[in-house]
């Protein structure tokens, strides 16, 4: 029998609750309100934005999803927003009319379509020497019209938005994406990040193009009473067994974490006969640090040697007063450069405020890592 527990986008039965979020959200596209969705990474976002999306789809709305986390350049983050508008635009137009069609409304972006076994594949073609504003324009405004036209609803989603951030251009891309967007009715965009502060910054800085330009909405964990039934009935289908403290073990010993929950009662499955024990949890918990640690080495090696060292103080003690003269002697750091690490860290979303305003490793298992390197 198959390991039950997903590590990939949770769809119907593999996916937990988010009943609330799903409704909030749903509310939002419907009254075409933008939104900044975020949370630490692995939190379930893109899991969530595809229930969303099933459900907006039923309902005669045209969805665009597109992961800016692979772009490199102003070109690049082009060709990927195009590509998922126009595979956005021939869900729901006819196939053998939409090169014409579409043609029509883009100006210098070209739809392509190749027909393929496992089906048709939509894509965009743009000449590489015009000008990266003007296409950028003409994606926006071609978007626009069509859905004007057609008196479509649109859900856009913009998956780790704040990448832009890290290209030369990106005041540039910031300012046209938002000279468009503010005029654009019927179409909801929901910005999502997992680097909350630079996300943040780019909402709430006055001298940004988006500045107070979208709801903001944080994605919490799933609550312990949601996850706990969910563990137990993955367990009692797959004919294992898993009692509720056993499911609050796994669920407390990753922090309510919804990617390690899921990881941690997999690695817990595979190794379970017939009953899973603490002593099960306990002997997963350590393999799962040991398949985490090359993600973490990796992470390690790209901090300076002051971002190490705070980390590793915070790790071993979180702390509302990263700069008072206890932590700091305690661990011998140094005011300025503790000051400077933090901002960095902060901004690398490796650190976080949590419910009681102490500053914390965001990742839990990279904080266990940290404590016992």
């Amino acid at each position: 029998m198959s390991n039950p527990f997903t590590l990939r986008i949770a769809q119907r039965e593999d996916f937990c609750n988010r009943k609330k979020e799903i409704a909030d959200l749903l509310t939002h596209a419907r009254n075409s309100n933008n939104v900044v969705l975020f949370s630490p990474r692995r939190y379930g976002k893109s899991s969530l934005i595809k229930q969303v999306f099933d459900i907006l789809q039923k309902d005669n709305f045209m969805t665009v999803y597109v992961d800016l986390f692979p772009i490199s350049s102003e070109r690049h983050f082009i060709t990927r927003f195009s590509n998922a508008i126009f595979k956005g635009i021939g869900r729901e137009a006819d196939p053998r009319s939409f090169i014409e069609k579409v043609g029509r409304i883009f100006k210098k972006i070209v739809p392509n379509i190749e027909v393929k076994p496992d089906g048709v594949n939509i894509s965009a073609k743009f000449d590489n020497t015009a000008d990266t504003d003007l296409l950028l324009d003409d994606l926006m405004e071609g978007l626009f019209t069509y859905v004007e036209k057609k008196k479509l609803k649109v859900c856009v989603a913009l998956d780790e938005f704040q990448e832009i951030t890290e290209l030369p251009e990106s005041k540039k891309i910031e300012g046209i994406l938002r000279s468009h967007i503010q005029t654009q009715n019927g179409i909801a965009y929901f910005y999502i990040g997992s680097r909350r502060r630079i996300l943040h910054d780019m909402f709430s800085d006055k001298k940004r193009p988006f500045y107070k330009s979208a709801y903001s909405f944080m994605l919490k964990e799933i609550p312990k009473e949601d996850f706990i039934p969910y563990i137990e009935h993955k367990f009692n289908k797959t004919n294992k067994a898993c009692s509720e403290g056993v499911a609050g073990k796994i669920y407390d010993s990753v922090r309510g974490y919804p990617y390690y929950v899921q990881k941690l009662a997999s690695i817990a499955w595979d190794i379970t006969s017939k009953s899973c024990t603490t002593n099960t949890v306990s002997q997963a918990y350590n393999a799962l640090l040991e398949i985490e640690a090359s993600d973490f080495e990796g992470i390690w090696s790209g901090l300076s040697l002051i971002q190490k060292s705070v980390l590793r103080a915070i790790a071993k003690e979180p702390t509302p007063s990263p700069y008072a003269r206890e932590f700091l002697e305690l661990h011998r750091l140094s005011l300025g450069g503790t000051q400077r690490a933090m901002q960095a860290l902060l901004s690398k979303d490796l650190i976080e405020k949590d419910s009681e305003n102490k500053y914390r490793v965001t990742d839990p298992i990279l904080g266990a890592w940290i404590n016992i390197e």
